[in-house]
């Protein structure tokens, strides 16, 4: 999650080339429909982005 909260807005193949090679992730596409399917990412025109309501929490300090 931190990688996204980095980076709000990814492009695909770049985010699933970086969680496998930077972060060491062995499934990235299974980790990110992990996080699609809890509503923290969304999907967009070929990128993932952080979800409006992850933002609205960093925003106002609620990190439960």
């Amino acid at each position: 999650m931190k990688y996204f909260i980095r980076y709000r807005s990814v492009g695909e193949l770049l985010a699933l080339r970086e969680l496998k090679g930077l972060y060491g992730i062995k499934d990235p596409a299974k980790v990110i429909g992990y996080l699609l399917d809890l509503g923290l990412l969304e999907h967009g025109l070929g990128c993932y982005n952080i979800s409006r309501n992850v933002i609205k929490c960093l925003k106002s300090g609620d990190r439960s």
